[in-house]
């Protein structure tokens, strides 16, 4: 499986001149509370910004995407020493109607887009159909949803097959990912991308904990600690949209997990189960505050 998965959450920044950022990512749907969200009023400072700041945000992402690892590689590697499937560690797709900001849409895309991975890897077709439905969901209300349209029906069709759900899922977010490249919505593209990397340091590190170090799995474990050198490029990224409120906290917070996480595991080696318990707590808690109503 290629990183093609995860690359929707980026618009490679490769020849970007310009920040568009959504102006109104709200579902339109009954009565929901209206938002005014950090991705409209603060617009005005990104698209203010010099070609010279702008350049030096699109390298920035584009280290982080070819730094990221294949969700699908990773779940598979960790879920190849689970029996059973974990879904009580997963974002509840239900929640997705309680997201109102266009952050909290995004970063939640990028989670339920690795839930979905999760889920594929186990056989589970209704709960990979519900969240694709989810995720599907989600680029309508960031205005994207045209590319999950015309994948609908195919996926749906082919949900009991998981390598045809693995090749459709390459061709989807492919898509998606050269919409956002013409559209230039970068912020939302970085924020997906936030909920997706967290998503599976999350999943795999609380997997992890359960599973007993051998010679044989050891590779395994040296692939989650590396995960945690992905969250630096993530980091060094979110630095460059600090004019953006959720996501100057979203900085504060992930700089915060991983100045913890280093004072535990300073290498795979050290990657015991008493470490892995307090790490896995950790991302949990960074995890809480997305993923929450």
């Amino acid at each position: 499986m290629s990183k093609k998965f995860l690359s929707f959450t980026v618009a490679a920044g490769l020849g970007f001149t310009a920040l568009t950022i959504l102006g109104s990512c709200g579902s339109g749907g009954g009565n929901k509370p209206t938002n005014i969200d950090s991705a409209t009023s603060d617009s005005k400072k990104l698209d203010s910004l010099t070609k010279e700041k702008k350049n030096k945000i699109a390298f920035k992402f584009a280290t982080a995407e070819t730094n990221m690892p294949s969700p699908f590689e990773v779940v598979n590697d960790v879920s190849a020493f689970q029996t059973d499937c974990k879904k009580d560690l997963l974002n509840d797709y239900t929640k997705a109607d309680s997201y109102v900001s266009s952050f909290k849409k995004a970063v939640n895309m990028g989670i339920y887009g690795i839930d979905l991975a999760y889920v594929n890897c186990y056989g589970q077709n209704q709960e990979m159909l519900h969240y694709f439905t989810t995720i599907q969901k989600l680029s309508k209300e960031l205005s994207f949803e045209k590319v999950f349209d015309e994948y609908s029906e195919r996926f749906k069709s082919n949900s009991g097959n998981k390598d045809s759900v693995a090749q459709l899922a390459d061709a989807v977010f492919a898509s998606t990912d050269d919409y956002l490249k013409k559209n230039e919505k970068l912020l939302v593209s970085s924020q997906i991308m936030a909920g997706a990397l967290i998503e599976i340091n999350y999943l795999s590190i609380n997997l992890l904990k359960d599973v007993k170090k051998t010679p044989e799995n050891s590779a395994a474990f040296e692939k989650v600690y590396n995960e945690n050198a992905v969250l630096y490029h993530l980091s060094d990224l979110f630095k460059e949209l600090t004019s953006d409120k959720d996501s100057k906290d979203l900085l504060a917070k992930l700089d915060a997990y991983r100045t913890s996480f280093d004072g535990i595991i300073k290498s795979a080696n050290d990657m015991t189960p008493e470490n892995l318990a307090k790490a896995a707590q950790l991302v949990t808690d960074l995890r809480k505050g997305l993923t929450q109503k």
